[in-house]
């Protein structure tokens, strides 16, 4: 008799390499349990953002490039918050709050700026602007500026995407993963 029958076929339940199946599915939970933690951090940087925004532009300078610098701390806190996991969920949540910070980081000041005026603005005019603002500000006058300013927020949208991806090779043979215990190097 051989070592090997051809003559019938059994099905044998396919096995894992260490657990394998069971490490993706953990990091996986884990990746969705960091991401309100995630979130709070992205959104305490967004908020230092927007007021650092505000007070370069009461300096009078070019605002616009604090943009990239609020791009990176956002994701930079994000990725703190979870060792380095990250993911589409993040980079959709650091660059949404990266421009809302800079929306809104020009929103107080037009807020300053009115109530320095004694111009009293609705509350409606501040939210609006600060939605829509990087588009709006082609309405002031000088295209050339809100266009490099629009060119900057990509910049700085596009450093945030880039830096919540996560940690370069997660997920790879020898790179960073996710176990029961938390994020292993």
């Amino acid at each position: 008799m051989s070592l090997y029958d051809f003559e019938r076929a059994e099905y044998v339940e396919p096995q894992t390499i260490d657990g394998a199946t069971g490490v993706i599915e953990g990091s996986r939970r884990a990746s969705a349990a960091m991401f309100p933690l995630a979130l709070a951090y992205g959104a305490a940087a967004a908020l230092a953002g927007a007021i650092g925004y505000a007070l370069v532009g009461l300096t009078g300078f070019m605002v616009s490039i604090v943009t990239i610098a609020i791009g990176w701390l956002v994701a930079k806190a994000m990725m703190t918050a979870t060792g380095g996991v990250g993911g589409r969920g993040y980079q959709v949540a650091a660059v949404a709050l990266t421009y809302l910070s800079a929306s809104f980081g020009r929103v107080f000041d037009i807020a300053i700026d009115a109530h320095k005026d004694g111009v009293s603005l609705s509350p409606i005019f501040y939210v609006i602007y600060g939605l829509f603002g990087p588009f709006l500000r082609f309405a002031e006058g000088n295209v050339f500026w809100a266009g490099m300013g629009l060119l900057i927020l990509f910049y700085g949208l596009r450093t945030a995407w880039q830096m919540a991806a996560g940690s370069p090779g997660f997920g790879q043979p020898g790179g960073p993963r996710m176990t029961a215990m938390g994020l292993r190097r």
